[in-house]
């Protein structure tokens, strides 16, 4: 398994390592989604930073992107962290997905920056896996 989730007390950080496939994170995404908590979150936290390698097609990247409109419905108020480093190959696809949602009532932001991610959602990092 390439990805770990934590439920918070204002959110979830899911947390990526190693070789991630667009699979990988539509399951991510269906367990969020389909928990009963979801609706009360303020944050989703997407942790990339300890990524090596990246494959998804562009079906993938749509089902997830109508993954998150539709559950967009059941929480409109989220605030999304997609957290990279700096220069990795994942950076295009994660500023062209957080662009998708520039006419939707969620706020998704990159970030290369931990603090400055964490500090953005009110977060507190003690509870992650970092």
């Amino acid at each position: 398994m390439a990805y770990e989730l934590v439920w918070e007390d204002n959110g979830v950080y899911w947390k990526y390592s190693g070789n991630v496939s667009g699979n990988e994170i539509i399951d991510a995404s269906t367990s969020i989604y389909g928990d009963a908590r979801f609706i009360a979150l303020k944050y989703k936290f997407v942790d990339f930073l300890d990524v090596d390698n990246f494959k998804m097609d562009q079906s993938q990247l749509a089902l997830i992107a109508y993954q998150h409109l539709a559950a967009e419905r059941a929480n409109p108020y989220l605030k999304n962290v997609i957290l990279i480093k700096p220069g990795h190959k994942i950076t295009q696809m994660a500023h062209e997905f957080a662009a998708f949602f520039n006419k939707s009532s969620w706020d998704v932001k990159v970030f290369t920056d931990l603090d400055e991610a964490n500090s953005w959602v009110g977060r507190c990092q003690s509870t992650a896996f970092s």
